[in-house]
């Protein structure tokens, strides 16, 4: 049944573009999978480790500006600053983490939103180095030899590509030991250590991680607009990803992507609506964790449930 569904999803991804047609549609999905790689990260670390983050956009940022930075004034092949895009947010991450990661609840979101706004005005203010609010432009496309992702067509599959690629290294991440050790943490700190999980250490490297993967997505979305200003990385992306994950289901990744979605998608749907749109987005938010704090996942896994029961009870009637 997997194996099936598995397939047909891929072949739902590589027939997609053929069926859509329109680039608008398909740019929206490009930043779908954007969206979902940033999710997914802060999934781990939020929705499997328990640490709140209001700093992401901070880290999608300096993904962002390594890897523009690297191809408009040294050259570097876009392909290799995704790399580089990766590693600096992972490896500051990794620096802040311990100090930042002891501090529990609202302390430590308001920590990491602290760090996010830092970020934001070094983006701002280090105007020789980034543009200032001019920001960087002429960022070339992603090219592997002499083939350039350069149409949504073919970001289409790049982005969704790296977004699969990541969602399923997450769902092997927390079906491993690791992931149990996540849980483990999340639920009680005191459980994690008397079973010689080192807490520490590991909210500190899905910190890193969640903080790479933010940063690979700052590199896609870079080399996809082409151009890159610091109003792009405030608190407000931050916030709007955080509820994404909420919306979707913080304890599952599917919950996540669904999120992502909602986030790229949402704004297209209600753009009639124009300032109107922060009020419908916030009462969606309140309506669906009243009625099912676990998202929208949630509901589809009590509807499911509740379907499978009636079915079974259909059977013993049969049967009797």
């Amino acid at each position: 049944m997997q194996r099936s569904l598995v397939a047909l999803l891929m072949l739902a991804w590589l027939i997609l573009p053929g069926l859509l047609g329109s680039n608008s549609t398909l740019s929206l999905l490009v930043f779908a999978a954007i969206n979902l790689v940033q999710v997914i990260g802060l999934s781990l670390l939020f929705g499997f480790a328990g640490q709140i983050s209001l700093g992401q956009a901070g880290f999608y940022g300096i993904g962002a500006y390594v890897s523009s930075l690297l191809a408009t004034r040294l050259g570097v092949p876009p392909a290799l600053g995704i790399i580089a895009a990766a590693l600096a947010p992972a490896f500051l991450a990794y620096l802040i983490g311990r100090p930042i990661l002891r501090l529990r609840g609202y302390y430590l979101a308001m920590v990491t939103a602290g760090t996010g706004l830092i970020l934001h005005t070094v983006f701002v203010e280090w105007g020789g180095l980034t543009g200032g609010y001019s920001g960087v432009a002429g960022i070339p496309p992603i090219a592997v030899g002499s083939f350039a992702f350069d149409t949504p067509r073919s970001m289409f599959y790049l982005t969704t590509g790296f977004a699969i690629l990541i969602l399923f290294l997450a769902h092997r991440m927390v079906k491993s030991s690791y992931g149990r050790a996540m849980r483990t943490t999340r639920e009680s700190e005191a459980a994690a250590r008397s079973v010689g999980i080192d807490v520490s250490r590991l909210k500190t490297e899905v910190f890193a991680v969640s903080a790479g993967l933010s940063g690979i997505a700052g590199a896609l979305y870079a080399h996809y607009i082409g151009y890159i200003s610091p109003e792009t990385f405030t608190i407000d992306t931050s916030i709007n990803l955080l509820l994404a994950l909420v919306i979707g289901g913080v304890g599952s990744l599917w919950g996540g992507a669904i999120g992502a979605v909602l986030l790229t998608f949402l704004p297209e749907w209600l753009h009639q609506l124009q300032n109107a749109y922060g009020i419908v987005f916030g009462a969606l938010v309140i309506v669906l964790l009243t009625i099912e704090p676990d998202g929208i996942v949630g509901i589809v896994k009590r509807l499911a449930e509740t379907w499978r029961r009636r079915g079974n009870q259909k059977l013993d009637e049969r049967t009797v």
